[in-house]
C-alpha cells in the first residue's frame, strides 16, 4: 500500500493535492481558506461547508448528549467559516445521516438547536437532506452576501500588521476543564451551560470590521487561536511575533490550568472551542480600530503582529522570547479532534507551547 492520509496529514495534502487540482480547473479557487468567493452580477456569495462536531457538554459527567447544542454547533461551525467574510448571512443547507434507531425526540431536539441558530444569526432554511447512517451527523453548506472588496481570506496579512483576536479566547476550554475537575460534585451553573452548549460565531464583529476595511486577513479558530494565526501566516508568507500579557489570562483559565495539568495556561487561552476569529488589522489603522471596536462593543485582544522575520517568536510581559511550538488540531493525525476528543484535549493542553528560549538581540 502506498502513502496514507494519516502519513501526510490535512494540511500538506490540502497543500499537495486539493488545492493543485483545484486550480487545473479553476485558477482562482480559494481551497484552504475558511471560505470561497463565487462572483454573482456586481457582488460576490461567500460559501463554505462543514461538519458540527460534538459540543463539550456532551463530556461533562451525569450530563448525558445534548442534541439540541449539537444542533446549534452543526450549524455555528459553518457559520463561523463565513464570518471570517463578514458576509452578511443568506441560507444554509444541510445533509444529515442518522440511524434507523435514533429516537425521534432526539432528531427532533437536534433539529431544535440547528433552525435556532439559524434564526439567531439571521440564516434563512436552504433545505437540505435526511439520510440513514451509522451515525448522526450534519453537513453542512452555507452561503453569504459579500459587497465589499478586498475579499477576505487567509492570505493578505502584510509584515507590522497587528494580530488580534475578535471574540473570548479560552473562555470554553477553561469552562470545560473545570467543570471535568469538579466531577459532578458542583452542579453546572447556567452560564457554563450556555457557554458550552451554545457558543457564538462572530458574524456581527466581523461584519462591521470588515465594512470599514479595517481586516486584512481572517481565519476563524475551530482548530485553535494558534492555529488560525498559523493559517493566516503560512497563506500569507509570513511570521509572527506574539506578544501576551499575564492580564490576558482570567482567574477561570488560571485555575483551570492548575486544576487540568495543562503545560500552562496559555495552552487554554489559544485552544478551540470559543469560535472567535484571528484577524490581521493595519498597524496604520489602529486608531480607527479601536474606535470601531468601542462603537460596536467588540471584544478584542492585541496580541502580536505579523513579521517578515526568519522565525515565528513569543514573548510575555516583555521578558523572555520562546520559540514557538505549533500546538493545534489537524485531521488525519493521531493528535486530531476527530481521532479521539480527550486525548485530542490532553495533547492541547499537555505539549508545550513555549520553545528553545532565544538569545537576547
Amino acid at each position: 500500500m502506498g502513502l496514507t492520509l494519516a502519513d501526510y496529514g490535512e494540511f500538506r495534502a490540502i497543500r499537495e493535492i486539493v488545492l493543485p487540482l483545484g486550480v487545473e480547473t479553476d485558477a482562482a479557487t480559494a481551497v484552504g481558506d475558511d471560505c470561497a468567493y463565487v462572483a454573482l452580477g456586481n457582488d460576490w456569495l461567500a460559501v463554505s461547508a462543514d461538519v458540527g462536531p460534538r459540543p463539550l457538554i456532551d463530556l461533562i459527567p451525569g450530563r448525558g448528549r445534548d442534541f439540541e447544542a449539537g444542533g446549534w454547533l452543526a450549524a455555528v461551525a459553518t457559520i463561523s467559516d463565513l464570518a471570517t467574510a463578514g458576509a452578511a448571512p443568506l441560507f444554509l443547507t444541510n445533509c444529515i445521516d442518522a440511524p434507523a434507531d435514533l429516537p425521534v425526540a432526539d432528531l427532533e431536539a437536534f433539529m431544535r438547536g440547528y433552525f435556532k441558530a439559524c434564526a439567531t444569526f439571521g440564516f434563512k432554511n436552504g433545505g437540505g437532506d435526511l439520510r440513514q447512517g451509522r451515525e448522526l451527523i450534519a453537513r453542512v453548506f452555507g452561503v453569504g452576501a459579500v459587497r465589499q472588496a478586498p475579499r477576505i481570506g487567509r492570505g493578505g496579512a502584510r509584515a507590522g500588521d497587528r494580530i488580534v483576536a475578535i471574540g473570548p479566547t479560552g473562555q470554553v476550554m477553561a469552562t470545560y476543564l473545570n467543570a471535568i475537575a469538579e466531577s459532578g460534585a458542583v452542579p453546572l451553573s447556567p452560564e457554563a451551560v450556555t457557554v458550552l452548549s451554545y457558543p457564538v460565531p462572530r458574524m456581527r464583529e466581523m461584519a462591521a470590521l470588515v465594512a470599514r476595511n479595517l481586516v486584512n486577513a481572517a481565519s476563524d479558530t475551530s482548530d485553535g487561536l494558534l492555529g488560525a494565526i498559523e493559517n493566516i501566516a503560512r497563506r500569507s508568507e509570513l511570521n509572527y511575533h506574539l506578544r501576551l500579557r499575564s492580564e490576558f489570562l482570567d482567574s477561570a483559565t488560571l485555575l483551570a490550568a492548575q486544576r487540568s495539568g495543562a503545560a500552562s495556561p496559555w495552552n487554554i487561552f489559544f485552544s478551540w472551542g470559543d469560535w472567535s476569529v484571528a484577524t490581521a488589522v493595519p498597524n496604520a489603522s489602529w486608531s480607527t480600530f479601536e474606535a470601531a471596536c468601542a462603537e460596536v462593543h467588540i471584544d478584542y485582544r492585541c496580541i502580536g503582529e505579523f513579521t517578515d522575520e526568519a522565525e515565528s517568536l513569543l514573548t510575555v510581559d516583555d521578558a523572555a522570547t520562546h520559540a514557538i511550538n505549533i500546538v493545534r488540531n489537524e485531521n488525519f493525525t493521531d493528535k486530531g479532534y476527530n481521532g479521539g476528543v480527550e486525548s485530542h484535549i490532553r495533547y492541547m493542553m499537555e505539549t508545550p507551547i513555549f520553545g528553545a528560549l532565544m538569545p537576547m538581540s
